[in-house]
């Protein structure tokens, strides 16, 4: 009988992390409640769904261990504390009772659906990646961020940082 396993591969599920986001100040300065967060919405990721994590009470209460989330509101201000920080991306604005809000990090590529508030260009891929001072953007995900001023639009342009609009002219 073959084993369902095969050389090499890792029989569980696990989140990888980069060691720069772990060491950062950023990631530092979360709250406690804001980190753990960070770790439920890591563990929902299945490889093709970074975009569509839930930070819900719902969806978030039991996963891992019962009791894991008493109160919602809580969850409500680590979710607030975890929203300012530059690797995770706010995807989609939820309007109770249908539709929840979605959270995606930086460090994985964003799986993009039609129902998300961004469109996939605006997704800043590897966005914590320190770059040398005068150096060139030599990371391809990097480059494809750079905005090419003749093909610009003219006039007003919005974009959403950390949920909030804004209008530049």
């Amino acid at each position: 009988m073959a084993s369902k396993y095969k050389k090499g591969q890792i029989s569980y599920d696990f989140a990888a992390v980069p060691s720069l986001v772990l060491r950062s100040a950023e990631w530092n300065s979360l709250p406690p409640n804001a980190q753990k967060l960070a770790f439920n919405l890591m563990a929902q990721y299945t490889g093709k769904n970074n975009g569509r994590l839930c930070p819900a009470f719902e969806a978030v209460k039991d996963f891992g261990c019962p009791g894991n989330w008493k109160s919602e509101t809580t969850l409500i201000a680590a979710k607030r504390a975890l929203l300012e920080a530059s690797f995770v991306v706010h995807t989609r604005q939820g309007h109770a009772p249908r539709t929840s809000d979605w959270i995606g990090f930086t460090w994985w590529r964003l799986d993009w659906e039609k129902s998300m508030d961004i469109e996939p260009r605006g997704f800043p891929y590897l966005n914590f990646l320190p770059l040398p001072k005068g150096a060139p953007k030599t990371l391809p995900a990097l480059q494809k961020l750079e905005v090419n001023p003749s093909k610009q639009a003219p006039g007003p342009t919005e974009t959403v940082v950390r949920g909030q609009v804004e209008t530049v002219l």
